[in-house]
């Protein structure tokens, strides 16, 4: 089976795809929630999770063979759970990245995964440990390597999807080693980004999304991409639109155990809660008080249960909003639930020009809504700005615009043309001149006046503090400066008339921060 995934929609770098298995097609991006063979059946059980709604499971191959060895094989792992659904088996890494070592080889391992029921199964993989030094580090990646090229023999005959792991840990050039050698090894369906339990753990957000786009930028973009032991849906949002296709986490049940509740921005010590701020079937029927009364074993059943219920929520929340083209405003959103997202976003602004190259133009049927002074590196709008430059590039060689003529634009209108305060301006442009014409807009950057109703412009919501931000007149001024200084090379008799308005203050104040660039370069400047 080679195509065994197909991309059908696409937001920033996050994709809704079908993924191909054995035994099912599935919609991604995927959930696993992890159960251990014997202990989690005891505390909820796959009946509630497939209520819930996910199809998916992972389970550990090692525990499995612990305790059921050849028995596994009379009756089906399937059939031992209750699950029709996709499963996945891990093999055992998460135990040795615990202890140290487990009593079983890789070939051994992945032996008796191929014999097993699954629909997909995972290497017996060397996680890189985050408090490991560099040479430890070095040695799961190359152990790694090494096991997944010695059962290449049963993977290429394989119908599972097998799932090759990408350690490196910390040590960023460790990762991309890992990821380049990784790509080199032909059978494998599925790429794993492993060890990001501990990163997770100590809210080290930024260092998981580094991995993922070292990673990405390798792999090519028809592969699905698996993010071991992620599952909060405070990382959801991100990972999903830096191109992850699948992700599995215990945490819903280790949660639950420790009386704690899962939120979109965090998670609550259950003795603290006086409400639940949840309408899940278990906030709707019981209080914290309630549940702080229950037998522990039913506590921890019920709060697993709304755990699950979060991340389940939360994935179809980023579903819609990539269906809906909005998937960078939901990162924006969830960006101010936890300081440390913060540091998320500036990747996502520094990895702009990459994204771009993976993002569609337009989708959906919303405008853009700018609420933040991230807004402005949205992959989108940034691609707008190139194709609006590349065409004034055009018209300036082929000499169809003699005069190249720069009005700010009212953003209190639409189209911006309707707004009573740029009647005046438009009163001294003569009609001829009208295609040489163009807006220059905070965030948007430069844009022809006949484009001005075209998506996404028209249907832009802009916030007044965003436009009066110094930060956006500062970045509209280089861009200004940048657009003006090229033209000037294009053609140097170029006529270049710009036009500020006072009743529109950030036009008065770019004047201000703008004008002696503009002398320098002889550039007529018209305030009105």
């Amino acid at each position: 089976m080679d195509e065994i995934f197909e991309i059908k929609d696409k937001d920033l770098m996050g994709r809704i795809g079908v993924l191909h298995t054995r035994s099912m097609k599935i919609e991604t991006p995927l959930f696993f929630p992890v159960i251990h063979p014997i202990r989690n059946l005891r505390e909820i059980s796959v009946e509630d999770i497939k209520k819930i709604g996910f199809n998916t499971l992972i389970t550990n191959a090692y525990l499995v063979k612990k305790f059921y060895g050849e028995k596994i094989f009379e009756t089906g792992l399937k059939k031992i759970l209750g699950f029709e659904g996709v499963l996945m088996t891990d093999s055992g890494a998460y135990q040795i990245m615990q202890y140290g070592d487990i009593d079983v080889s890789n070939r051994e391992i992945v032996e008796y995964q191929e014999r097993m029921d699954q629909d997909i199964a995972v290497i017996l993989d060397i996680p890189t440990r985050s408090d490991v030094s560099y040479e430890e580090a070095e040695r799961s990646v190359e152990e790694t390597f090494k096991r997944a090229y010695e059962v290449l023999d049963i993977i290429n005959k394989s119908e599972k999807l097998w799932v090759l792991p990408i350690q490196g840990g910390g040590y960023k050039d460790l990762v991309y080693k890992s990821a380049v050698k990784s790509f080199e090894l032909p059978g494998y369906k599925i790429y794993g980004i492993g060890s990001p339990v501990t990163f997770l753990e100590n809210y080290e957000y930024d260092k998981i999304l580094e991995n993922i786009f070292i990673v990405k930028k390798i792999l090519p973009p028809d592969k699905p991409v698996h993010l071991f032991g992620a599952g909060h849906p405070m990382i959801i949002p991100f990972i999903v639109a830096s191109g992850v296709d699948m992700f599995d986490s215990a945490s819903y049940i280790l949660y639950a155990r420790e009386n704690r509740y899962v939120t979109e921005y965090g998670t609550e010590r259950l003795e603290d809660l006086e409400y639940f701020p949840c309408s899940c079937p278990v906030c709707s029927r019981y209080t914290p008080k309630e549940l702080m009364e229950m037998s522990r074993e039913e506590r921890t059943r019920l709060l697993a249960i709304h755990n699950l219920y979060m991340i389940y929520k939360e994935l179809k929340r980023v579903k819609t909003a990539l269906k809906e083209g909005r998937l960078w405003e939901l990162l924006i959103e969830r960006s101010h639930s936890h300081p440390r997202l913060r540091s998320v976003i500036k990747i996502f602004i520094r990895e702009k020009d990459f994204i771009e190259r993976y993002s569609p133009f337009s989708k959906g049927r919303r405008g853009l809504f700018i609420t933040e002074y991230e807004s402005l590196y949205r992959p989108n709008i940034q691609r707008s700005k190139n194709r609006n430059f590349e065409v004034l590039s055009y018209k300036i060689i082929k000499r169809i615009c003699e005069e190249i003529i720069f009005i700010p634009a009212d953003l209190r209108y639409k189209p911006f043309s309707s707004s009573p305060v740029l009647k005046n301006v438009f009163s001294q442009i003569d009609i001829r001149k009208i295609s040489c014409t163009y807006y220059y807009v905070p965030v948007l950057g430069i844009l022809n006046i006949s484009i001005e109703e075209a998506y996404p412009y028209s249907q832009t919501e802009i916030a007044r503090e965003v436009i009066e931000d110094p930060r956006v007149i500062e970045v509209l001024k280089k861009e200004l400066v940048e657009v003006l200084d090229n033209l000037r090379r294009i053609r140097e008799d170029l006529n270049i008339v710009i036009y500020f308005v006072k009743e529109l203050d950030w036009s008065l104040k770019l004047y201000e921060n703008l004008s002696r660039d503009l002398e320098k370069i002889n550039i007529k400047t018209i305030v009105l």
